[in-house]
C-alpha cells in the first residue's frame, strides 16, 4: 500500500506523501483488529494518558474510531496543526527520519498488526503511529520539541562520518532519547505521573507494564546511557515535570554537540 520513500527529501511535494497508498486495500480483517485495538488501549489508557494525548484524541474524535484512511487524516492533521502525514513502507534511515520530522512531516508506517500482536508489537504499525503518536501532535509545546530535536539530531548525524564508531555511538544515544520520551515516555501532571510515550498509549500490555515497573525521574546522561530493545515491553521509565524539561535536554545535547543556533 506504500513504500519506503526513494524521493529527495528537500523536493517532496504535497502530492507524494501518500504516493502509492490506497485506502480500498484495507480488508475486512484489518478493519475489525483496528477496531479490537482501539477498545483495548482505550480501556488501559484510562487514568494512565496526559492531558494532550486525551485532549488530542477528543480533537481528533471520529477520525480513530474505524481505520483511518490516511489522506483524511492527513487533510485534517495539516489543518489543525500545520503537521503532515507520509505513508512508509519499513522503516525509514535515521537520517530521513529525524529530516522529515523536522519539516513537520510525520512517516506512518500503513499495515495493520495481526491477531498475535494485540498486546504489543515490536515493529510500528499503523495503529502504534496514528494513534500513539499523532494525538500529541495537537500540543503545540510538545511538537514543537518534536520538530526542534529532530532537526537538532539530524544535524548532528548529518555531520558525523558515515561508518565511523563516533556515528553508531550517537545512532545509538539518539534512539535511546527518542525511546525514553517519544516512546516510553512519562510526565508528571497535578501530582500524578501520566504517559505522553507512543509506545505505552497505542499498547495494552505496555501499559500494564508500566503499572508494574514504575518509574525514574528523567535525566539525560541517564538516558543516553540505558540499553532497551524495542522487542520486548521497555525496560524502565522516566518521567518529566513539563515539557520544559525536554526543552533543557535538547540545550544540553545542543551544548554537548557543540550547536550554536538557538532552539527557541
Amino acid at each position: 500500500m506504500s513504500r519506503i520513500t526513494d524521493l529527495n527529501i528537500d523536493d517532496i511535494k504535497d502530492s507524494d506523501l501518500l504516493k502509492g497508498f490506497d485506502f480500498d486495500n484495507y480488508t475486512e480483517g484489518d478493519k475489525q483488529r483496528w477496531k479490537a485495538l482501539l477498545a483495548g488501549v482505550l480501556e488501559a489508557q484510562d487514568g494512565v494518558a496526559c492531558h494532550s494525548y486525551t485532549s488530542g484524541m477528543a480533537r481528533l474524535g471520529e477520525s480513530f474510531s474505524e481505520l483511518p484512511n490516511l489522506a483524511e487524516l492527513n487533510d485534517k492533521l495539516e489543518r489543525l496543526t500545520g503537521w503532515k502525514v507520509m505513508a512508509v513502507n519499513g522503516l525509514l534511515p535515521c537520517e530521513d527520519f529525524y529530516k522529515l520530522l523536522s519539516r513537520k512531516i510525520f512517516p506512518s508506517a500503513t499495515f495493520v498488526r495481526d491477531w498475535h500482536s494485540q498486546a504489543f508489537t515490536g515493529y510500528p504499525d499503523i495503529f502504534h503511529d496514528v494513534v500513539g503518536h499523532l494525538p500529541l501532535f495537537f500540543d503545540p509545546k510538545f511538537s514543537d520539541f518534536v520538530s526542534k530535536s529532530s532537526g537538532v539530531i539530524y544535524e548532528i548525524l548529518k555531520n558525523t562520518p558515515n561508518g565511523s564508531g563516533d556515528k553508531e555511538m550517537l545512532i545509538q544515544y539518539f534512539s535511546r532519547y527518542g525511546w525514553f520520551t517519544w516512546e516510553a515516555g512519562l510526565i508528571k501532571e497535578h501530582g500524578t505521573v501520566r504517559a505522553y510515550g507512543g509506545a505505552i498509549l497505542s499498547s495494552s500490555g505496555e501499559t500494564e507494564n508500566l503499572k508494574k515497573r514504575g518509574y525514574d525521574d528523567f535525566d539525560l546522561m541517564e538516558v543516553f546511557n540505558q540499553s532497551y530493545t524495542d522487542k520486548e515491553f521497555s525496560c524502565r521509565y522516566f518521567a518529566i515535570n513539563s515539557y520544559d524539561d525536554l526543552f533543557a535536554s535538547l540545550e544540553a545535547i545542543k551544548t554537548r554537540f557543540g550547536i550554536t543556533d538557538s532552539i527557541n
